[in-house]
């Protein structure tokens, strides 16, 4: 009967029972020497049960059983509840148990059915201090719990710190209700900055506890040992009640009030009916619900989700804003995006940590960024700490900023109301609702102008071709394209590949030429202005793939005749009443410094794509297309500044000079480039043209 109390029935493994009798010298396999205490529990086990069912569950117990006691063949193991393991050694050192444990998570993923359960390790060894075995048990516990919200840690030795962090979170539990009684916990508000004005529109309230004995004791501390004994709530509701008092007092100062973002957890929402809680407060301060809005942490909503979904809609409906803190830190973000209606996204500050070293983090912003436009959603980020990392944010349509940058979290004693509080420093809050809805236009779409519909769409006309035996095939065409093909007068995909793969049109003959030029070229690019079915189209092509006897290239194609929307559709419709169908490139310069490329039927590259500042444009193509010795004069004269008064010295209606081509292929052959001024809508624009030399007839430039 003794030893059957000692066993776990599930594993055959020994049950505390069992492993305390060893710790305590009851059999004659009692620990002794240098006793090391392994904790082991299972992250996420509670999913696999509901996902596998009790069976499945217990299936993977006996299989993680099985792999335990693979591994440490000479220790005593015990599972000690549902998902937790105890194993007991004598005399192994750090190394071979974390090479072990590492071996093990590994070994763990044969029975987890591809549900990721990432097992957490606490580790205790002995110091000869221990008064009695429970205790041992108890450090490797608190070592494993102590990274159990980690998300990048699986194993943890208990040390002098955890050991002075434990004796913290001691005192905490038995001094937190003289804290409150005594007033010991303060609010510190950090500054929340539009980034389209650089204004202070809001701040997030910090709770901080100042203690006699200790001094400033850490939130990492207490928030998580109130989470632990359910005291949360009184916490984050004693926190609520000082900011509506602070935004009374601003109120009534007549200085800017901006509103003030509040930290809940999930447990706030099971402990009390929160939002009523929260209602009383501002009902006893008589605070707008518009300058209260609520923080919920996204690992919050990782668990209860039918439950946290109706607590959310319960807010938003009384007319609160709810607001996701921490996005992206490691939990399943956007399975909450769909689950959840959120007013702002909060970017966790660790993006921002290596905005400077890892390249692909402003990537990874932009589209967190492009993503919550297009779902509706506001977004902040946090831990601003530079200028450039704000340009950026601000560059990319981020709406709100937070950080060092724009100063430390600060009690509002410490405030200079005048100054920090004055509406040359903080946005007049009449007029939040206003940058709001500036915010939602997604700097980054290509569609920035259409209202949100939740409808996926590309305004760029995108196409996959395919060339095989010299004929070309779209085998992808995007909405665009589609309207594109339209629009020359093809009633569907279909037939336009019919018409492609059967004619010789030189229409046809031309596209699938530019298709090649751009597979042999150095950059596998290529760009080309084809006439068809009476349409000036520009075509960019990309190639992609070559697989022997088929090529794949991307291509984005513009019928710019028709084309109302392109920035260069207006200067094209002017420009082409003075275009000579000689000419193989035409560029469009403005007196404001910029150019546009409007037409191109050669090899070279459509500069303008890379920069629209025409003396960056004009320096770019000297490089590419110029011979070394005739760079400086080229340059020269595409100095647009100098044309007119070049054109009045000579009496002429336009300058002409003639450069050797460096372009490949080309060997030095001679080309002709013409500027031709004109007055146009109250400004002066001027046409650049090219054409090759020896294609000149002597009538030509009468």
């Amino acid at each position: 009967m003794e030893k059957y109390d000692n066993i776990d029935e599930l594993t055959g493994l020994y049950n505390l029972n069992g492993i305390l009798s060893h710790l305590q010298g009851h059999e004659t396999r009692a620990a002794e020497g240098s006793i090391v205490i392994i904790y082991l529990n299972v992250m996420n086990f509670k999913s696999f049960n509901q996902r596998y069912g009790f069976v499945g569950g217990n299936e993977f117990l006996r299989g993680l059983a099985g792999e335990i006691k693979g591994l440490f063949p000479e220790e005593l193991i015990a599972r000690t509840a549902g998902d937790q393991f105890i194993i007991l050694a004598n005399s192994l050192d750090e190394k071979e148990i974390t090479d072990r444990l590492t071996m093990l998570s590994e070994a763990s993923a044969r029975h987890d059915k591809g549900l990721r359960l990432h097992i957490k390790a606490g580790i205790y060894q002995q110091t000869g201090d221990e008064t009695d075995p429970v205790i041992m048990v108890d450090r490797a516990k608190i070592a494993c719990d102590d990274i159990i919200r980690v998300y990048d840690k699986s194993i943890n030795f208990y040390d002098e710190a955890l050991s002075k962090k434990n004796e913290l979170r001691q005192y905490v539990i038995d001094n937190f209700e003289s804290a409150f009684k005594n007033r010991y916990f303060k609010v510190y508000y950090q500054k929340e900055v539009r980034a389209l004005t650089g204004k202070v529109c809001g701040y997030e309230a910090l709770a901080r506890w100042q203690d006699p004995v200790i001094g400033i004791i850490s939130p990492l501390v207490f928030i998580e040992v109130l989470e632990d004994v359910h005291l949360i709530h009184k916490l984050d509701l004693c926190i609520i009640d000082m900011v509506c008092k602070d935004l009374r007092d601003d109120i009534n100062s007549g200085y800017a009030v901006e509103p003030v973002s509040v930290n809940l957890s999930q447990l706030d929402f099971e402990l009390c009916d929160i939002m009523a809680e929260i209602d009383k407060c501002r009902d006893r301060y008589d605070i707008p619900v518009e300058l209260l809005h609520i923080e919920v942490t996204e690992s919050a909503l990782t668990t209860g989700a039918d439950f946290l979904d109706q607590q959310i809609k319960k807010f938003r409906q009384a007319g609160y804003e709810i607001w996701m803190d921490d996005f992206g830190s490691g939990y399943s973000s956007l399975n909450n995006l769909k689950t959840f209606d959120i007013d702002v996204l909060k970017i966790d500050m660790d993006f921002l940590r290596t905005f400077d070293t890892n390249k692909k983090t402003p990537v990874i912003l932009a589209m967190i960024v492009n993503m919550a436009k297009e779902l509706g959603i506001h977004t902040l980020a946090e831990g601003v700490e530079t200028k450039e990392q704000y340009e950026f944010l601000r560059r990319i349509g981020c709406e709100k900023l937070q950080g060092y940058l724009f100063g430390k979290p600060t009690p509002v004693d410490d405030f200079n109301r005048a100054v920090d509080c004055s509406f040359d420093v903080c946005e007049d809050f009449s007029l939040a609702s206003y940058y709001d809805r500036i915010g939602e236009v997604n700097f980054l779409g290509n569609t920035p102008l259409r209202d949100k519909s939740f409808e996926i769409f590309n305004n760029l006309p995108l196409a996959i071709i395919e060339l095989q035996d010299d004929i070309a095939q779209c085998i992808y065409a995007n909405r665009a394209y589609l309207d594109y093909l339209s629009s020359l007068g093809f009633a569907s995909l279909s037939e336009a590949n019919s018409i492609y793969g059967t004619t010789n049109h030189p229409d046809i003959v031309e596209f699938t030429a530019c298709l090649k030029r751009a597979q042999v070229s150095p950059d596998h690019r290529a760009y080309a202005d084809i006439v068809t079915n009476g349409n000036t189209v520009n075509h960019k092509i990309r190639f992609l793939f070559d697989s022997g006897n088929r090529q794949a290239f991307a291509v984005v194609s513009r019928n710019t005749s028709i084309h109302e929307e392109s920035d260069t559709a207006e200067s094209l419709r002017v420009a082409m009443a003075h275009v000579f169908n000689q000419y193989f490139r035409v560029d469009f310069f403005d007196e404001d410094g910029t150019v546009d490329n409007i037409f191109l039927n050669a090899d070279q590259k459509s500069v303008s794509d890379y920069t629209r500042d025409a003396k960056e444009a004009v320096r770019l193509y000297s490089e590419m297309y110029i011979y070394p010795e005739d760079k400086e004069r080229f340059k020269k004269f595409y100095d647009i500044t100098t044309v007119r008064d070049r054109i009045e010295n000579t009496k002429s209606a336009y300058v002409v000079d003639y450069y050797r081509s460096a372009t490949p292929g080309d060997n030095g052959r001679m080309q002709m480039y013409m500027i031709l001024p004109f007055y146009y809508n109250g400004k002066w624009k001027f046409i650049s043209l090219c054409r090759y030399a020896d294609e000149i007839r002597d009538d030509d430039l009468k």
